[in-house]
């Protein structure tokens, strides 16, 4: 369960809309009632060599995650999640610089990630949800790792963005 990498890292063209709408598509049925899903996409994003499985777990993860968090939202029916992408110029990964980067947004007007496990939500068990399985958001960053990227957290009560940064070519 902790190891991805047994799986065979499956590399070809990844068009990142794609694997927004694939994750639209489960959160939306999943959510089906009280939740907005709104798309902010730029299409000039070229596509990139990546494992797109992987991206697409590494998404549903955070957007999942997002949706129960939300829940007192989308019980009332008010719940909104943003995919929204762009591309970031001059963007700093770790040590290295990259010249183009893409930026995926996931947003949401949840009640943000509890202050007490904000600086720990990316490492194995740490949940903030009863029931969880502290896996999902570890996973996220192990598969967006595995394309030279990183996962950021920008979180505060009623707005908490997970910004997935991947370099482009």
């Amino acid at each position: 369960l902790l190891a991805p990498h047994r799986k065979p890292h499956l590399v070809g063209d990844v068009n990142i809309h794609e694997v927004c709408e694939r994750v639209r598509l489960l959160i939306s049925s999943e959510f089906p009632r009280g939740l907005e899903v709104q798309r902010d996409y730029d299409t000039s994003i070229p596509e990139f060599r990546g494992d797109r499985e992987q991206l697409i777990q590494a998404v549903l993860n955070i957007a999942r995650n997002a949706c129960q968090a939300m829940s007192e939202r989308i019980g009332v029916g008010d719940a909104v999640l943003v995919l929204r992408t762009r591309i970031g110029r001059q963007v700093t990964i770790g040590k290295q610089r990259w010249r183009l980067a893409l930026e995926l947004h996931i947003e949401d007007n949840g009640p943000g990630v509890p202050e007490s496990i904000r600086d720990r939500i990316f490492y194995p068990l740490v949940t903030g949800r009863e029931g969880g399985s502290g896996l999902g958001l570890t996973l996220a960053q192990t598969f967006v790792q595995q394309h030279q990227g990183t996962i950021e957290c920008d979180s505060t009560p009623g707005r908490t963005v997970f910004t997935v940064l991947i370099p482009l070519p």
